[in-house]
């Protein structure tokens, strides 16, 4: 995904922080897909994946929707709704395409499904600002 400035640390993505959550994320025709499966250390209710994780997951998959090139971007809002509780031990995926867009802000769509399934268990919508190096004293 090379258009886009990413932190190689990346708590979501990266592949050298021992912290990191794992995400991988590739290109799909009209959008991106993220993969994740969260284990014994993303509890919150029992045997159930905490909804901050999930959030977190979207948010990580949903920020790497083109748009910008490759501008650093932020999320402005977010709004997850959970649809299902999300089991520990399953293979998440996170579909998600961009929506209305203007100059430097741009919404995203994203629904998180089992993968073995596709049971959707949440659906997202986030907007993204990019963000622009001032110019000048």
């Amino acid at each position: 995904m090379s258009s886009l400035r990413h932190v190689e640390t990346c708590f979501g993505c990266s592949s050298c922080n021992p912290s990191s959550l794992g995400i991988k994320v590739t290109r799909t025709v009209d959008g991106v897909e993220g993969s994740v499966r969260f284990g014994a250390d993303a509890e919150g209710a029992p045997g159930l994946v905490h909804g901050g994780l999930l959030a977190t997951f979207a948010d990580e998959v949903m920020g790497h929707v083109e748009h910008g090139g490759n501008a650093v971007r932020v999320t402005a809002e977010l709004c997850i709704r959970y649809r299902r509780p999300t089991p520990l031990g399953t293979e998440l995926r996170c579909r998600a395409r961009r929506g209305e867009t203007s100059e430097r802000r741009f919404v995203v769509h994203a629904e998180i499904t089992r993968a073995d399934d596709a049971t959707v268990l949440a659906e997202a919508n986030a907007t993204y600002v990019l963000l622009v190096p001032k110019e000048g004293p």
